[in-house]
């Protein structure tokens, strides 16, 4: 992974460029690298962090806890020239990201986040302005598949220090728990975890062992992206084995 304040490495580029071109690497490389440290997003690509300028220009932090983390897939949100948005590592208190009880229309099953009483997530502050701020609600989903609201928890930002709070989406299905508890995503190192973690791939491949057995993780996805009739049949099976939660540490803002 890139250290703070540099682009990527050229050759980890290629790779998530080629994740991003190809349907089924798509699907199976979610949630994308991102730099281990703060970065500006702007132009593209990861630039180097410039301390005080998100609040100075009076931008609002929201929690990237998934793929949200990464260049590659604000660039997918923001790709038009002249979008600039700070990206601030923060790290996030009681909570573990996990996967949701969906399936995202490239295939892979996305992320969102669970009460988890003593784990530390790390996460990125997306420092949104307003003209910004719908684009983002758009990508998500809000009110048809994330909640957009206020989450009230202990969060340490890098540069900014304690915040109390910041905004964040979450999903309104809730999370995959297939044996009453949420799988978290093994390519996110949260520190003491309570639940078994899993690599994309080997979600997938737990879904095709119930779904399409004797498929592979590779199988599974291509078949999900064959259709959406066959993806929405396949999300709405998770979503009988979904655990939601109701925290009032979370104020919801999105009303649809």
């Amino acid at each position: 992974m890139a250290k703070e304040g540099c682009r990527a490495p050229h050759g980890e580029r290629q790779v998530v460029a080629k994740a991003m071109n190809d349907p089924i690497e798509r699907a199976l490389t979610y949630p994308y690298g991102a730099p281990e440290g703060s970065y500006l997003f702007a132009e593209g690509a990861a630039h180097p962090y410039i301390p005080g300028q998100a609040r100075a220009e009076g931008r609002i932090p929201v929690i990237g806890y998934g793929s949200n983390r990464s260049p590659e897939r604000l660039v997918q949100k923001y790709g038009e020239p002249g979008h600039r948005i700070p990206v601030e590592t923060a790290w996030l208190e009681g909570y573990d990201v996990v996967y949701a009880a969906r399936l995202s229309g490239y295939g892979a099953v996305p992320a969102t986040i669970a009460p988890c009483p003593g784990c530390r997530l790390p996460v990125k502050l997306t420092w949104l302005s307003l003209h910004q701020l719908p684009a983002m609600h758009a990508s998500e989903g809000v009110g048809r598949v994330y909640d957009f609201g206020e989450l009230e928890a202990p969060l340490e930002g890098e540069h900014s220090g304690p915040l109390g709070r910041a905004f964040v989406y979450i999903n309104r299905g809730g999370a995959y728990a297939p044996n009453g508890q949420p799988i978290p995503l093994a390519e996110i190192g949260s520190e003491s975890r309570a639940w078994t973690a899993l690599h994309q791939p080997e979600m997938q491949k737990s879904l095709a062992d119930w779904l399409q057995p004797g498929a592979s993780a590779e199988e599974f996805a291509a078949t999900t992206l064959s259709g959406d009739a066959i993806r929405r049949e396949r999300a709405g099976r998770m979503a009988e084995r979904a655990v939601r939660w109701h925290h009032p540490s979370f104020r919801r803002l999105s009303q649809k």
